[in-house]
């Protein structure tokens, strides 16, 4: 399935399976909101937006991110 001009929001992005979720997302043409409670790891990739220290089960802090 391709996800071309589709924006997908992932949480939990920092551990292995978000990760690895956010690649196949990637690999299908998608840009990328990678969410997570940690902080990002180094080496970023194009078409990602990294948000970490997001608590969501914080409405206010989820609202913010």
């Amino acid at each position: 399935m391709r996800l071309d001009n589709r924006r997908i929001a992932v949480t939990g992005a920092f551990g292995a399976l978000g990760a690895a979720t956010v690649r196949a997302a990637l690999d299908a043409g998608a840009r990328v909101a990678a969410i997570d409670y940690a902080a990002p790891a180094s080496g970023e990739q194009p078409g990602v937006t990294y948000l970490g220290g997001v608590d969501l089960a914080d409405t206010p802090a989820a609202k913010n991110a």
